[in-house]
């Protein structure tokens, strides 16, 4: 991967991590939201792991898009601006994973 797009790479990792924190501090107290709390958690941690790594393999590239999609899909169900915003970089992150993998 080029010098370049590792860096935005990089970037996108840090603020899809930075958005789900974000969605799981808002969707903490509210009634039925444990799966989405759950996955913005997985996915904000992941997102971390990955971004802090120098030589990330194809399978770990694969396992974050996997877990920004799931946390995109289960964001989408909800109809509050956190959750949207979540959806939005979360899909962004997992094409630019998938696209790195």
């Amino acid at each position: 991967m080029k010098n370049e797009n590792h860096k935005e790479l990089i970037s996108m990792l840090n603020e899809c991590s930075v958005e789900c924190k974000s969605c799981e501090e808002s969707c903490k107290d509210m009634p039925n939201m444990k799966e989405c709390v759950r996955l913005c958690n997985e996915c904000a941690q992941k997102c971390e792991q990955i971004s802090a790594q120098s030589n990330v393999s194809s399978d770990a590239y694969q396992q974050c898009a996997d877990i920004c999609n799931a946390c995109a899909n289960e964001c989408a169900k909800h109809d509050n601006s956190h959750c949207k915003k979540c959806v939005k970089i979360c899909r962004k992150c997992a094409e630019a994973c998938h696209q790195a993998a």
